[in-house]
């Protein structure tokens, strides 16, 4: 809110994703790792930096990675490619120190190592209070390097289908890797999404307005820094259908729904799948289906579209089933907090050429985004 509070006095337009990218990053080392980071006043942190890195490297080698992925007969040289600079990588700066100036860790690794490092220390810093994800994983962990999940002491009930559970173990490579991860995609995708929903915000004031009047109506606050609580934020369904709405228009991650089938099956007008065949959805194609999302025009941006029930795969942004994204409700919240004191305050106001051109270049890498969306801010007490 500061940061915004400074891009309204310079009463400007400017690049609102690239607070949200600082934005996301800082929340999800904090809520995630318990590391109080702040890009949000520093855009060259290190760890922001390199996942900008992970990103442009996704989009340089995203077309050629497909091809290797989908041509089995391919997928060894992909692999040796990757060995092969990451061993040349290696070799250099360690036998050649005067070439680390010019070598930097590939990003990836770095990401790796400082998970690492945020281990080791958590680790020998004991039990904390501070319930957060990495304490969560590091209560599972196991110090063995390789582990075989146990059944429980629990007998499984002969007379049901109930299966015996499992204790299940996380190892110390599993959970630097998850760092990692959970990084990366916390980052980028909320971020995408915010980006997305600002660029709606602007491009239309009526429904701009409309949630403005929802969150007023259930958010009484007599200060501008009020945080709003959790069963405030849940109540707000019109909040919640605005966000759908926009992921369904813009979904973040388009080849996300992917299966390999067990057994064969037929489909019709199209034939027999065989078994290993690896079937990709078009979420473009179910989101502005309008048998699915009619009788308005899945075309036109309508919130209260979503007060209908639909069927329970019409709407996939996160995917779908026990292996949908494992992030999605904290997403959600999070979207949903920083939309509420943003609006509380103030508009965002659309540009012209400049914000409606802001969607037209997008880049593909595992994520759809927008290089910049330019937006001005005007405070709400203001717009008379």
């Amino acid at each position: 809110m500061t940061k915004l509070a400074e891009q309204h006095r310079c009463d400007q337009p400017f690049d609102i994703y690239t607070l949200f990218k600082c934005f996301t990053m800082d929340t999800i080392w904090s809520c995630g790792f318990g590391l109080d980071t702040d890009m949000q006043n520093n855009p060259n942190d290190p760890h922001l930096v390199q996942s900008q890195r992970v990103a442009a490297e996704e989009s340089n080698i995203t077309p050629l990675l497909i091809l290797f992925l989908f041509v089995p007969e391919l997928k060894w040289l992909w692999n040796g490619l990757h060995q092969c600079d990451s061993s040349i990588r290696y070799w250099l700066t360690n036998y050649l120190p005067i070439t680390r100036r010019f070598i930097s860790d590939e990003p990836l690794m770095w990401i790796e190592k400082q998970a690492e490092h945020l281990v080791k220390k958590r680790v020998k810093l004991g039990y904390t209070k501070r319930m957060d994800l990495l304490q969560l994983m590091l209560e599972s962990a196991s110090d063995d390097d390789f582990i075989q999940d146990q059944p429980t002491s629990a007998v499984a009930n002969t007379e049901t289908t109930t299966e015996t559970p499992l204790v299940r173990k996380l190892i110390k490579h599993e959970i630097v890797a998850n760092i990692a991860l959970f990084m990366i995609a916390g980052y980028e995708t909320t971020s995408t999404a915010l980006s997305y929903i600002a660029y709606v915000l602007a491009t239309h004031p009526n429904e701009q307005r409309k949630l403005q009047e929802h969150i007023d109506a259930h958010f009484e606050s007599n200060t501008e820094q009020d945080i709003p609580s959790y069963e405030s934020i849940t109540e707000m369904d019109y909040l919640d259908m605005f966000i759908r709405e926009t992921l369904r228009m813009y979904p973040i991650v388009q080849n996300i729904i992917n299966r390999q089938n067990s057994e064969e099956f037929h489909i019709e007008n199209v034939g027999t799948i065989p078994v290993g065949t690896i079937t990709t959805g078009s979420i473009y194609d179910l989101h502005f289906n309008s048998d699915l999302w009619g009788p308005v025009d899945p075309h036109i941006f309508y919130p209260e579209r979503f007060a209908t029930k639909r069927h329970p795969l019409a709407w996939v942004p996160f995917g779908a089933g026990p292996r949908n994204c494992v992030g999605m409700r904290f997403a959600l919240l999070e979207i949903k907090e920083l939309l509420v004191r943003l609006l509380k305050i103030y508009s965002i106001v659309d540009c012209g050429e400049q914000t409606h051109n802001s969607i037209n270049e997008l880049t593909e890498t595992f994520v759809i985004f927008p290089k910049k969306i330019i937006v001005r801010l005007q405070r709400r007490d203001e717009d008379a």
